[in-house]
């Protein structure tokens, strides 16, 4: 059935502090106040250590598998920044732990809080790029059967953005045992040949760039570039708040604790997602799609460079081992919809999704 939409070690670092009093009313307040964990999980590699998040209601009625969701980021920022902004109204892990949903992310390897490989210390040209694919199923892998234990079911929700919807769909192809749901939010399908001559061999560009190195800098002006390039200068102010471009900057360099040792500041980013973005846009996806048997929704904003509308139409189509699948397309949006003003397009869509 097609719908197509519109529109390991644990330690606390904030706690929700509930204060005792007569009221009902106050009883009820404190019962609605969101908690915030935060994990580091051992990873299936030595030495990996990942970190998670979570937000829930403080006195959550009941925890299942229909409302346990995990976050998954794609490339340059980690989770716990693109769907846990600190600015009012941007955080998504806020916007399910208040409608009942325990909603937790994962730092991939390399990214944010998490282990970065030894390699990442080494020259870039002295290794190939690092984080493939193969090292985020392990990883997330690992971060869901803690999460299984600790929550006692058997499946949860996954959410993935950009090239993580990929991993992400790439993953409950291989563990239908372990998802309830898939949501794939701007994730990178189809062929691009743009992006094909960008992060490919220059002697031949079908061929990934290996010659790239472990890793890359990405600096302030650079993050913003690409997002400007996605959105016609007259609208940027409209589809867009600047303090919230700020925030969002500021927090992403901040996760990278070696970013004001360069000038201008930069962000440590690993190249495996890089090849594997340039497999995908080649036409060498990541995941075959009739293998992935969980309820599925796509979402695109209009603006989307990273599946077109016509590849979004193919990839749920080609969904057709999957119960059922939706399409929510967001208007006036780009691929930082999550970032944008019509983000609770997104929030609602998916919520009304995982909640059916």
């Amino acid at each position: 059935m097609v719908h197509r939409w519109r529109a390991g070690l644990t330690f606390w670092t904030a706690v929700a502090v509930i204060a005792t009093g007569g009221s009902v009313a106050a009883a009820a307040e404190q019962e609605n106040l969101i908690v915030k964990e935060e994990f580091l999980v051992q990873g299936r590699d030595p030495g990996i250590k990942l970190f998670v998040r979570e937000k829930r209601l403080t006195n959550l009625p009941k925890i299942t598998k229909e409302n346990v969701v995990l976050f998954v980021h794609g490339i340059p920022d980690p989770a716990s920044i693109i769907f846990d902004l600190s600015v009012p109204g941007y955080s998504w892990l806020d916007y399910v732990a208040e409608r009942g949903f325990d909603g937790f992310t994962v730092d991939i390897r390399g990214f944010g809080r998490s282990t970065r490989p030894p390699e990442m210390k080494d020259p870039r040209d002295q290794n190939l790029p690092l984080v493939r694919a193969d090292q985020v199923m392990r990883d997330i892998d690992a971060v869901i059967d803690y999460i299984r234990s600790k929550r006692k079911v058997d499946r949860v929700n996954l959410v993935g953005y950009s090239i993580g919807a990929s991993w992400c769909a790439l993953y409950a192809s291989l563990h239908p045992e372990k998802v309830n749901k898939l949501v794939m939010y701007g994730a990178i399908y189809g062929k691009n040949p743009h992006y094909v001559k960008a992060l490919g061999d220059p002697t031949n560009p079908d061929r990934p760039d290996y010659e790239m190195g472990a890793y890359r800098y990405v600096p302030r002006r650079e993050l913003l570039d690409r997002w400007d390039g996605w959105i016609k200068p007259e609208l940027r102010d409209v589809w867009r708040e600047k303090e919230v471009i700020d925030a969002w900057i500021d927090a992403v360099l901040f996760s990278d604790s070696t970013s004001k040792q360069r000038s201008p500041e930069s962000l440590q980013v690993p190249n495996g997602p890089y090849i594997d973005w340039h497999e995908i846009h080649s036409g060498r996806s990541l995941f075959d799609p009739a293998r992935i048997k969980v309820p599925t929704m796509i979402v695109r904003g209009s603006a989307e460079e990273m599946i077109s509308s016509e590849a979004a139409d193919e990839l749920l189509q080609k969904l057709a081992s999957a119960p059922f699948k939706r399409r929510l397309d967001i208007g006036d949006s780009t691929h930082y919809a999550l970032l944008e003003k019509n983000r609770l397009q997104i929030y609602r869509g998916v919520q009304a999704f995982l909640e059916e």
